[in-house]
């Protein structure tokens, strides 16, 4: 390995072109890609732009995120001391309970050390927090307020969450376009502190990559509009629910997996994988919580991930789905800002409903196959849990193919 060169020399349009035509032989169709419910289509062999992509101001290291839903302090506390013992380096909160005894949510916990957001969703949540703690705390934590689903609550970093988007069933297209739209109106007000992005990552590996690819070139995009030269901002990738099954649990560790990969090949600051059976009714353990990390922990830690930023820039395939999603986004952005605040959210919601019963109908007659739950079907029912009750977004309940295919 030692007598490498970096970076390697690219290939010869002719020379990819006879090198796929030959590997494919008699199967020639899949040099067309199409997803009719993403809206992509894609001659692999056609040639493509290579984009630079720009990234966050600064390190671009990706964070291990532990995801806290405050119910009950001590609980909480136990759970998030546990993950930083094993891996977990930052904390993102969302406060479930009216009242929250924010010592105990905090005790040995050395906020000095360790980034922590915490979700408000309304003022009294803000000011609750400013009553309880010292301004040494404070001053280490950073109180973020949802700007798609929320007013702007004074005091609170903007918090753009395309995560809930993804989880209620929208398409990369419609996620980016539902976020950036909203982002543009913020920077309209002149603002240009730090904001926080999140996106969810679903299980089309290539298209979940370009989707993170494109959305960094669209962020300065839009601050290049504003007269910004330096996007200042931030993104978590949250690896959710959609196709994970509580019957067949260990698969959901592969899925896991290849999701966290595509966050890391698109590159982001802060990695969330929650525990698969955070919904379930017998409530998440502490097993699939440290599985969870442990993805994170070998990807950095064993297969050395960190140590290469855009690694797909180049290739063909990826870089044909990034200017697709841009393209298709940046047209999308510009109906979407052509429209006041509550328009622009009922038409969003109007077209991921479409979407959502288009998953449906894929889902239930297993035009697209998921391991375990519409497809090879798991026959050891010893760990199977069920489905407990499941947040909303916009007014929609989270889409998960095991409750609703």
């Amino acid at each position: 390995m030692s007598n490498l060169n970096y970076p390697f020399e690219p290939v010869a349009h002719e020379d990819w072109v006879h090198q796929i035509q030959k590997e494919l032989r008699d199967q020639a169709d899949r040099i067309h890609y199409k997803d009719d419910l993403e809206g992509l289509e894609l001659n692999i062999t056609a040639e493509q732009p290579i984009h630079h992509i720009p990234f966050p101001i600064g390190s671009v290291e990706t964070n291990c995120v532990h995801f806290e839903r405050i119910q009950e302090e001590k609980e909480s506390n136990r759970r998030m001391l546990m993950s930083l013992m094993q891996g977990a380096n930052a904390l993102f909160i969302a406060i479930e309970k009216e009242q929250v005894d924010w010592n105990t949510v905090f005790h040995q916990i050395e906020l000095a050390y360790i980034r922590t957001e915490i979700l408000v969703q309304n003022e009294a949540q803000w000011m609750e927090i400013k009553a309880q703690l010292t301004k040494e705390q404070l001053k280490h934590l950073v109180i973020i307020n949802d700007f798609i689903s929320n007013h702007p609550i004074p005091g609170c970093q903007a918090y753009f969450n395309g995560f809930e988007i993804h989880e209620i069933g929208a398409t990369a297209i419609d996620e980016l376009s539902i976020l950036l739209g909203s982002y543009h109106r913020h920077l309209m007000t002149g603002n240009q502190t730090e904001t926080l992005f999140s996106l969810g990552i679903g299980n089309q590996y290539f298209v979940q990559l370009a989707k993170i690819r494109a959305f960094h070139y669209l962020v300065h995009k839009l601050n290049g509009i504003h007269g910004i030269e330096k996007a200042n901002y931030r993104l978590h990738a949250h690896i959710g629910w959609v196709n994970k099954s509580l019957k067949d649990p260990y698969t959901n560790l592969l899925r896991q997996t290849t999701e966290a990969m595509s966050a890391y090949g698109g590159v982001v600051n802060g990695l969330i994988i929650h525990p698969w059976d955070e919904y379930s009714k017998e409530g998440k353990e502490d097993f699939t919580l440290r599985m969870a990390i442990n993805i994170y922990n070998l990807l950095s830690e064993e297969a050395h991930f960190n140590w290469v930023q855009d690694p797909m820039k180049g290739s063909r395939i990826v870089e044909g789905l990034t200017n697709q999603i841009i393209e298709k986004t940046w047209s999308r952005i510009q109906q979407l800002t052509d429209m006041d605040e509550s328009s622009m959210i009922s038409s969003a919601i109007s077209q991921i409903e479409k979407t959502r019963q288009q998953r449906i109908a894929k889902w239930q007659q297993a035009e697209e196959k998921l391991i375990g739950i519409n497809s090879f079907l798991n026959t050891d029912h010893g760990k199977a849990n069920t489905w407990g009750v499941l947040p909303s977004y916009l007014g929609k309940e989270y889409l998960i193919v095991e409750k609703n295919g």
